[in-house]
């Protein structure tokens, strides 16, 4: 992805759609730490605090991981978050066993900013992020660490993307118990 995306959210502002940068430090320390409790709770792949913001940022050209921003056009806020990744964690190794090899695959970890969800950002900034992974020659795309099973607004998300749901797993929350979840995976046709 050369040139940043255009999105239009549902209120008519655009925002650009990029990879994450080196100078995004404070941006995106402040997209983390303005998250909520409940948004966080559905979306675990690292912490969510400066130090967290500072190490994503230096490693902004990992070769094996882009990690995607979405920034407001008026005010250069963040208002999405999604990693796209080869290193595949090792739950979703164990649980999709069956594809054999990862070569070309990868996994994705939306988030957006609490104020901005159902403004047709997770949707707009997915097509983008999707679109780029079949540049970088991925195959298939899954969930890092699958979607929990009651977030239906996620759940939909990925269905309007072209994921598909494969499978269920447990897993233990330490207040909320066994939690029910589901592996989606999005496969590419070869042109």
């Amino acid at each position: 992805m050369n040139q940043p995306a255009t999105i239009t959210l549902r209120d008519g502002r655009t925002a650009a759609v990029r990879p994450l940068r080196a100078g995004d430090v404070d941006a995106l320390t402040t997209f983390f730490t303005s998250l909520s409790q409940a948004t966080i709770s559905r979306y675990g792949p690292h912490p969510f605090d400066r130090a967290t913001a500072e190490k994503l940022c230096a490693q902004a050209d990992d070769p094996r991981t882009t990690r995607f921003v979405a920034e407001l056009a008026e005010s250069s806020r963040l208002i999405g978050y999604m990693i796209l990744t080869r290193e595949i964690w090792e739950g979703d190794q164990k649980r999709y066993s069956w594809l054999g090899s990862f070569d070309d695959t990868a996994c994705l970890a939306p988030v957006i900013a609490d104020d901005m969800q159902n403004q047709g950002i997770g949707s707009q900034m997915g097509q983008v992020v999707l679109a780029a992974a079949r540049e970088m020659g991925i195959r298939r795309v899954i969930l890092m660490g699958g979607v929990i099973a009651d977030n239906n607004i996620a759940r939909r998300l990925y269905e309007k993307l072209g994921f598909r749901q494969l499978g269920e797993f447990k897993t233990q929350h330490a207040t909320r118990g066994d939690i029910l979840n589901y592996d989606m995976m999005v496969e590419f046709v070869k042109e």
